[in-house]
């Protein structure tokens, strides 16, 4: 493969694609990036994190960000289903300072202005465009690629490829093939947008809401002026005992919780709701020596700490990091980089992983909510509320003393225990044909 046509052939455009495009593009790397949909196109994971602005900033994008009219996110509230009680995260509190702000986004207009900024910065991009098939060597990559208009497959070279493409399994992929034992059992997410949602007065106003239900939790995101993202998430179980179609446990479960009956009364939704199943997964191996897996082609765990776009932006920049260096020694990647790169990965991944474990175990929410938590451990778990995953020395040590307390609450009463039912309300509806 003497003459290739691309330096770095980038699958997805999601905020991995895009951020791993305008990285090794800005560095001098002949970029494509390959689509399958059309932009814009419908996403959830409307919540930024604030660990992620400076991973915007070094790109260039964050500017445009800050143009675009987003809501401000300055925190999160928490609450029990039946309002009994509640609690404010508000991300200034935190250990780790500058991580104060960032945005509520809607997510077509968001991924579509990260992927005009790849483009600015002189990647190449085509949407509506499927990869069929990769036959690699030691060189590099042979990509084939299907048009949505019908035209001929065509195909194109590479010496490599960044895998952003998320869970879709469009053509063979070795990195794809085996996963890690999964730590959560399988959930289900059914979501849509609405106007007429209640909302907060002041800073809190664009505060990402979590409702905690006894098999789950909503999450409820203002997206612009009328609109606002209400997701439900159970478990799978618990969806196939109920025996109702997605939008009737839906509605079955705000009329369920007082709180939610609060925030929804009047609400309407502004158009067909969506489903996702069996969200959590992690493959086992990340990189191999031509080709890298970032964002959720990687893993995702669970949308509750809204990691998704952090993971994706922090995964991009190390996967071009990567490539870019490489690719200027005229080498592959070593072994040693390629199990480096997964592990980092699955470090940050993980801090967030034993945050969501303790927000499902009843006695570690119970921790977790508690108003002033024991040993002045609230500002450690603010910071990695807002993203910061890589835990220096104070807050390593801090976090560490939270899980512990979390295992001896289940144990010993360290903390009040929030009285949290554990079985979903019986369907007040005649159960649907399943």
């Amino acid at each position: 493969m003497p003459s290739l046509d691309y330096d770095v052939l980038v699958i997805g455009a999601g905020p991995a694609g895009s951020s791993s495009a305008t990285r090794t593009a800005a560095a001098g790397l002949k970029t494509l990036v390959v689509e399958k949909e059309t932009f814009p196109r419908f996403r959830i994971g409307e919540s930024l994190l604030p660990c992620g602005n400076a991973l915007l900033r070094e790109t260039g994008a964050w500017t445009k960000v800050e143009a675009a009219g987003f809501i401000p996110k300055y925190g999160a509230s928490f609450h029990l289903a039946d309002g009994s009680a509640d609690k404010e995260v508000i991300f200034a509190n935190g250990l780790i300072p500058g991580l104060d702000q960032t945005f509520q986004v809607e997510r077509s207009k968001f991924d579509a202005l990260l992927l005009d900024h790849a483009r600015e910065t002189g990647a190449t991009v085509r949407t509506a465009t499927t990869v069929r098939a990769i036959s690699s060597d030691a060189e590099g990559h042979r990509i084939t690629l299907e048009s949505a208009n019908g035209n001929t497959p065509t195909q194109v070279t590479a010496r490599w490829i960044i895998d952003s493409s998320g869970r879709d399994q469009f053509f063979p992929s070795e990195l794809k093939r085996v996963l890690d034992p999964s730590p959560f059992p399988k959930r289900v997410a059914i979501y849509n947008h609405f106007t007429h949602v209640a909302r907060a007065e002041g800073m809190a106003a664009g505060h990402t809401v979590i409702v905690r239900l006894p098999d789950g939790w909503f999450w409820i995101i203002p997206i612009d002026a009328e609109r606002t993202s209400v997701g439900l998430v159970t478990t799978v179980e618990a969806m196939r005992n109920a025996r109702l179609e997605p939008a009737e446990f839906f509605d079955q479960s705000v009329a369920s919780s007082s709180k939610l009956r609060d925030l929804m009364t009047g609400a309407q939704p502004v158009m067909s709701f969506h489903v996702t199943s069996d969200y959590s997964y992690f493959r086992r191996e990340l990189a191999s020596p031509r080709l890298i897996l970032a964002g959720d082609a990687g893993g995702f765990f669970d949308p509750i700490f809204s990691s998704g776009v952090y993971m994706a932006c922090h995964s991009a920049k190390s996967a071009a990091e990567l490539v870019v260096r490489a690719h200027r020694a005229n080498r592959p990647l070593t072994t040693r980089e390629c199990l480096r790169y997964t592990r980092d990965f699955k470090a940050h991944a993980g801090v967030f992983q034993k945050l969501i474990a303790a927000f499902y175990d009843n006695a570690s929410f119970s921790v977790f909510m508690c108003p002033r938590p024991p040993l002045g451990l609230a500002p450690t778990i603010t910071s990695i509320v807002a993203g910061h995953s890589r835990l220096t020395w104070p807050m390593w040590w801090r976090f560490k003393i939270f899980l512990l307390v979390c295992r001896l609450q289940q144990r010993f009463t360290l903390v009040p225990d929030l009285s949290i039912a554990t079985t979903a309300p019986v369907p007040a509806t005649p159960p649907a044909v399943a």
